[in-house]
């Protein structure tokens, strides 16, 4: 259960460090204990690649500056 939202997480903090990963656990409200624990539905997953996405722009945008 919830292999696809850790490994959501774990590319997360390979790409913007563990302030990624924070921001994903609180942009969707399930930090990666909870998701390693829930089952991968569709609509979380979704909604993890979404927050993903805004995570790693968010974390681009800081180290361009």
């Amino acid at each position: 259960m919830g292999e696809r939202l850790v490994r959501i997480f774990e590319i997360v903090t390979e790409q913007a460090g563990v302030k990624g990963r924070l921001a994903l656990a609180s942009n969707t409200g399930i930090s990666m204990t909870q998701a390693a624990e829930m089952e991968d539905t569709e609509e979380l997953v979704n909604k993890f690649k979404y927050a993903a996405s805004d995570v790693y722009e968010a974390h681009h945008k800081e180290t361009s500056s």
